[in-house]
């Protein structure tokens, strides 16, 4: 029973973060990690799903317009394969219909690049993460 707890007492929650601009992801890297969660940085889409595969994360931020292969789709496909895995998109200009669609692709949060840092936890600590736009 001690082990178990011991187990339960180490969890550290997984956050794998594919974002091209260098100075926004090291923002998201430290803040996540002084929260207490394992942040695992990739480059591109199939990067993250075999990151994803490897280490079941809670969580996947994804900037929109990754390169080779688009957030959009990338989340569609992480969702996909892991229904319970959310979501968080980060796009420069959300609309409206980008939320709808983000939510179409199983988004749980579409989030504006603009908002900074702010925005993405607090979408994250929603219980819902209701994707906006």
């Amino acid at each position: 029973m001690k082990a178990v707890a011991e187990d339960f007492a180490a969890f550290r929650p997984c956050l794998i973060l594919a974002h091209a601009d260098p100075a926004y992801a090291a923002q998201v890297v430290r803040a996540f990690r002084r929260h207490g969660w394992d942040v695992y940085p990739a480059q591109d889409g199939p990067e993250v799903r075999r990151l994803a595969r490897m280490l079941e994360p809670q969580l996947v931020v994804l900037q929109t317009d990754l390169p080779e292969e688009s957030g959009w789709l990338t989340c569609e496909k992480l969702t996909g394969e892991w229904p319970d895995c959310k979501v968080v998109l980060v796009a420069a200009e959300p609309t409206p219909s980008r939320g709808a669609f983000a939510s179409f692709v199983g988004a749980a949060a579409l989030v504006d690049r603009k908002d900074g840092l702010a925005a993405l936890l607090g979408r994250v600590r929603e219980p819902a993460l209701p994707a906006v736009g």
